[in-house]
Order: C-alpha cells, then sequence, then structure tokens
C-alpha cells in the first residue's frame, strides 16, 4: 500500500470503520502470517492477529496517535503480542521453520540441494542473536519495507542500515561456520 494512501486511510479511520475496514483487508494477511510463523498454532495466531487489530483499532482513534508509518507499528503491536504471549504461557516461541514441505519434482537432485540449503540457512538463522534473526526474517521473509521496519524498530533508516550490515554479517558468518563443520 502506497504511504500516502495508508496516512489517509489512518487519519480517515478515526471516525470511519470502512477505512479501517480497508487498512485490516491489505494487513491481515501479512500480519497473521508473521504470527503464525513465530507460534506455529493456527488458533493462537488467529487469537494474537485479532488482538494485534483491537490494539490498533483503539489506538488510531486515539487524538495522540502519531501516523507516521502504520504498516511498521502494526508489525511492533504484533510482536509484541507474540511476545506477551510467550510470557503468559512461559513457553519458548520459536521462529517458524523457513524450509517447507519438498513437492516431488522430475529435478530430484536440484530439490535435494535446494532443501539442504534451507535446511543450513534455518539452522545459521537460529543459531544468531534473536535481534538479527527477526530482522533478517521480518526484512527477506515477511518483506517488510524500511520505513516497516524502522517504526518495527523503533530506530532510524541509518541505525536500521547499520543493524542490516551486522545482521546479515553474522548470517555469512554462520553459513560459513556451518558449511566448514559439515565439510
Amino acid at each position: 500500500m502506497a504511504a500516502d494512501r495508508e496516512r489517509v486511510l489512518v487519519e480517515q479511520a478515526r471516525g470511519d470503520c470502512t477505512a479501517f475496514g480497508e487498512l485490516y483487508d491489505f494487513y491481515l494477511p501479512r500480519i497473521y502470517g508473521f504470527i503464525f510463523r513465530r507460534v506455529q498454532d493456527r488458533c493462537v495466531a488467529e487469537d494474537l492477529t485479532s488482538v494485534t487489530f483491537q490494539r490498533a483499532l483503539e489506538n488510531v482513534r486515539r487524538a495522540d496517535f502519531r501516523n507516521e508509518c502504520f504498516g511498521g507499528w502494526l508489525f511492533r503491536v504484533a510482536s509484541n503480542a507474540v511476545v506477551d504471549h510467550a510470557r503468559r504461557d512461559r513457553r519458548f516461541v520459536s521462529l517458524a521453520d523457513l524450509a517447507e514441505s519438498e513437492e516431488p519434482g522430475d529435478l530430484a537432485l536440484d530439490a535435494l540441494s535446494a532443501a539442504l540449503d534451507r535446511d543450513q540457512l534455518r539452522r545459521a538463522l537460529l543459531g544468531l542473536p534473536a535481534g538479527h534473526r527477526d530482522l533478517l526474517v521480518m526484512r527477506f521473509y515477511d518483506d517488510l519495507d524500511t520505513a516497516e521496519l524502522c517504526a518495527a524498530f523503533g530506530c532510524s533508516r541509518e541505525t536500521l542500515a547499520v543493524r542490516m550490515h551486522r545482521a546479515l554479517r553474522a548470517l555469512r558468518a554462520a553459513i560459513a561456520k556451518e558449511a566448514a563443520d559439515v565439510a
């Protein structure tokens, strides 16, 4: 969604349910996917998605709501809902397994190679500090843009660039270590 359109909808959503409905329709699949990949339970993901949008509606209607990047802010709310859930349940909430199940194809060797690469990437990501892992997953898997990432992490573009550089460097090192351990 274009940033200008998003700002207009957020402003209109203060008193117009239809405007919030448009925001909801746009962000629902992205927020649900973001949460589901972290909790790995459909019912819990649905509940946390509902909580996220309930909090969003309550906050959008407040006069002091800052309308800078609704999408990034919404991902931060979703992330906080996952953390709150984990604290309540006192269970470890891991990132979703990034490797999807393989479908049989004509090129079995390529499929095996791709599966091994995904498994190596998954293990490398799980070995990273949570901040690096979350940033990389939100950028490359959840496909958040720079403005949304800045809002989600509460930082400037410059700080985000430094964090991204460090996270990518750590991932490269983890993959290299993983490859060296296998050899």
